[in-house]
């Protein structure tokens, strides 16, 4: 452990951003080792810093040792109990772990945080009693008509199982009690794209940014909406406002990927989406994006490794299974591809379900 020694001192003289940044850059050139190794020194001694221990947690989670992961996101919720993006975490790692009840009780705590609602979901899902479930955010949301947090939940939960056009209504509810909220605004919004209703949406988008300029989902929900019009120059500006506001936006990260592969530059693309999962390593869609570069490229042993990291930490993403099948499939390995489409089905995400289930029905009958 001779490491040990220089890495605890340079740990000390740097700064809580500069020791994040120094471990996301070694990520980013392939050394989620020695970026681990830093942070396992310099956390215990900066127990503070939260960006830095949830960063160290995720390299646990991505290795994985769900063991180390758990204790380091455990001892952020032990400073601040209130933390809902740590809850989060701790909710998809139990997931993981076919944890449910521990799951639901960490997403409950980290609503409404990104994946709180989709976390709840689907783990409600998994134990039989979604419909249950769904019914207690209705009850609340019709009980309490004047509640904002009671219809933007009932909202949430509704969009999380793609029930979009009454989530919908709820959502405007929402927007109707606070119309200067900039949450509201862009909780409407985003299901308004779902609902393909694209003009709508960037109506009620442009009302928070009139609000705020940098508010960063809505630069990353208009900026979205444009790409879904096939107007690519104009969602660029949207992307990089979001990541001036949020320099470790995954979700502006990916986007300014995609971007990049539209034009044509699949390298600097990749280079987008290793940023993405450095700075938030459970989120699907870099992998996604970054595994679709490699295989269209016919690099699918670096394909097949970018969806197995991807399932990792978000095992139940049909995208993820799907993906990983047709990268098999391509290359002649069926009975992987068979398994792959028949888990993508069983996510029960509509378009994956259709195109899993169509191209499963194409394989050689198993022997």
């Amino acid at each position: 452990m001779l490491w040990a020694v220089p890495v605890a001192r340079a740990a000390e003289t740097l700064g809580a951003p500069t020791a994040v940044d120094a471990a996301r850059a070694k990520v980013a050139a392939g050394d989620s080792g020695g970026a681990l190794r830093d942070l396992s020194v310099y956390v215990p001694a900066h127990p503070a810093d939260t960006v830095a221990a949830r960063l160290l947690g995720d390299l646990y989670f991505r290795v994985p040792d769900y063991r180390n992961a758990e204790a380091t996101w455990k001892a952020i919720i032990a400073r601040d109990p209130d933390d809902r993006e740590t809850h989060n975490r701790l909710g998809s790692l139990y997931a993981a772990q076919d944890r449910i009840a521990d799951a639901i009780a960490e997403y409950e705590k980290s609503v409404p945080s990104r994946g709180g609602f989709a976390g709840l979901v689907e783990q409600h899902r998994r134990q039989g009693d979604l419909p249950q479930f769904v019914d207690g955010f209705r009850r609340n949301a019709d009980d309490a008509p004047l509640d904002v947090h009671a219809q933007s939940f009932y909202g949430s939960v509704l969009r999380a199982t793609h029930d979009f056009a009454r989530a919908q209504q709820y959502f405007e509810r929402a927007v109707d009690l606070a119309p200067k909220n900039c949450g509201t605004l862009v909780d409407a919004g985003n299901n308004l794209i779902d609902l393909g209703r694209l003009n709508d949406a960037l109506s009620l988008l442009d009302r928070c940014l009139a609000l705020d300029a940098n508010d960063y989902a809505a630069n990353v929900d208009a900026g979205e909406t444009y790409i879904e019009l096939a107007q690519n120059g104009k969602a660029r500006p949207f992307f990089e406002r979001a990541l001036a506001a949020r320099g470790d936006g995954s979700e502006a990260l990916v986007d300014l990927g995609y971007l990049e592969d539209d034009g044509g530059h699949w390298k600097t693309a990749v280079t987008y989406y290793l940023r993405a999962m450095n700075a938030y390593p459970l989120e699907s869609a870099a992998y996604i994006d970054l595994g679709y570069d490699y295989n269209q490229h016919q690099l699918y042993g670096l394909a097949e490794a970018a969806f197995i990291k991807g399932l990792s930490v978000a095992p139940d993403d049909g995208r993820l299974h799907y993906m990983l099948a047709v990268t098999y499939n391509v290359q002649g390995k069926v009975g992987l591809a068979r398994e792959q489409y028949q888990a993508a089905i069983a996510t029960k995400e509509p378009v994956v379900v259709h195109a899993a289930q169509a191209e499963l029905a194409l394989l050689p009958p198993p022997r």
